[in-house]
């Protein structure tokens, strides 16, 4: 007969599972996995401390995410990144992601538009530094917040999975070349058109700065 697990067990379990997908990505993301790596399951168990069951669960959602490939009986292996992955990536930024800055000038509050502004200085600080791994994650986290003050799940939701993609390439660029100021991109037009509610202009200015990287990316990779 089949033990029926209690309701706080199917929490903790499934906490468990998006504890592991969440600490997996991010070795992906920063290259401690880096592409076309062999993913050792017995390895990452330790490593993370976390049983098979919620591992494997997390493998494969990062499968359906397109961030590791499983061959069955063979291997699971961590995906490449390339030409096409990059133009992907960039095609649905460009499609999303202006459309998202428009609506957040649109609906954002003026609790929301202090704290993007906040967001960009820390970008801005980030840059100066010459950090890759501040800046990226100061730029992450302004560009996931522009998707959530959009107030659109869908649009929210896609530019989540695509700044996944794009934080990865960029981890990847600044690996092989190393920091340069001219590679941290300026944030402040978009941040300007933000405050001033200028719907027309924040979409334009997302849509230059996105271009701009994908051109980087392309010249660098």
């Amino acid at each position: 007969m089949l033990r029926t697990a209690a309701p706080d067990e199917a929490s903790i379990d499934l906490t468990v599972a998006e504890l592991a997908y969440e600490q997996v990505k991010e070795l992906i993301v920063t290259l401690a996995l880096t592409p076309g790596a062999t993913i050792r399951e017995g390895d990452l168990q330790t490593q993370l401390s976390i049983g098979r069951t919620p591992l494997r669960e997390a493998l494969h959602r990062l499968a359906h995410d397109g961030m590791v490939r499983i061959y069955p009986r063979r291997a699971i292996v961590v995906a490449k990144l390339g030409v096409t992955e990059i133009r992907q990536v960039f095609e649905m930024r460009l499609t999303v992601e202006p459309a998202a800055a428009a609506l957040a000038a649109e609906r954002s509050t003026a609790a929301d538009l202090a704290a993007i502004a906040e967001l960009g200085r820390d970008v801005a600080t980030q840059r100066a530094s010459l950090d890759a791994h501040a800046f990226l994650r100061a730029d992450h986290a302004f560009h996931r917040s522009i998707g959530r003050l959009a107030d659109n799940a869908f649009l929210n939701a896609a530019i989540e999975h695509m700044q996944t993609f794009n934080l990865w390439l960029w981890h990847s660029y600044f690996s092989s070349r190393g920091t340069h100021g001219a590679d941290l991109f300026a944030h402040e037009p978009i941040v300007a058109a933000l405050l001033q509610r200028d719907t027309e202009g924040a979409q334009a200015a997302m849509r230059e700065h996105i271009r701009a990287s994908k051109e980087q990316l392309l010249t660098g990779l």
